[in-house]
This record gives structure tokens, C-alpha cells and sequence, in this order.
């Protein structure tokens, strides 16, 4: 959302969480549901967790792939969720309409803040 508000994401596929993925659409970008996403000079990534996947990949480019997986392992990232709700891909119906209604103010501003810069650009 940073980035598209400035002006960073036109013509870019990218992502964010999925509550104001659609609006980056109003940024000009090109939202996409993937984790990480890398489109020429632009890293974009979701959600909380996808975050340490995000992390990992700036470290394997900073540094080299052995580097991030000593990075993963140190951090004994290995998950195994207890729920297999972890996405509006996976999560059962009423878990999805329980936090559609809990973010809905915030799907919202997201989506007048894009308007808001498609309109001043």
C-alpha cells in the first residue's frame, strides 16, 4: 500500500494482505494472491507470515540461497499451523465471513486511499 501511494506500482504485479489486495488495483498495480511477489525492481509481499518468506527472499538476493536457509533454520521457521485456515483459499466459510466482517473498515479506507491517489495522479 506504501508503495502505491507512492507511485511505485504502476504497470507492477504485486501484493498485499488479502483485506486491501484489491485495492492496489487503484494504485495502478497489478494485485496478484501470491505470498512474495517479484516483478523487475518491485518485492511486494502479504500478509504477517508471508512476511518472513519475504524476509528470506531479501536475504537469499542480498546474500545467496545457503545464507537465508541458515537464516530459516536458525529461526526454526518450519511451520505447521494447527488450522488449515491460514488463507481465504483454505479457511472454512464462516471463518471467512467472520474476518470480512472484522476488517471491513479497514478494506474500505484502503480502497478511498487508492481512489484518492488515482484521482492526484
Amino acid at each position: 500500500m506504501i508503495l502505491g501511494a507512492a507511485g511505485l506500482l504502476k504497470g507492477y504485479k504485486a501484493t498485499s494482505h488479502w483485506c486491501c489486495r484489491q485495492a492496489l488495483a487503484g494504485f495502478g498495480a497489478i494485485p496478484t494472491d501470491e505470498r512474495v511477489v517479484r516483478d523487475r525492481n518491485r518485492i511486494t509481499g502479504a500478509g504477517v507470515t508471508a512476511g518472513l518468506d519475504f524476509g528470506l527472499m531479501m536475504v537469499a538476493e542480498m546474500r545467496d540461497k545457503v545464507y537465508a536457509e541458515c537464516a530459516q533454520i536458525m529461526g526454526e521457521y518450519d511451520p505447521h499451523p494447527p488450522f488449515n485456515a491460514g488463507s481465504m483459499k483454505t479457511a472454512p466459510d464462516d471463518v471467512k465471513k467472520a474476518m470480512i466482517e472484522l476488517v471491513a473498515d479497514f478494506s474500505k479506507k484502503a480502497e478511498q486511499l487508492a481512489a484518492q491517489s488515482h484521482m492526484n495522479s
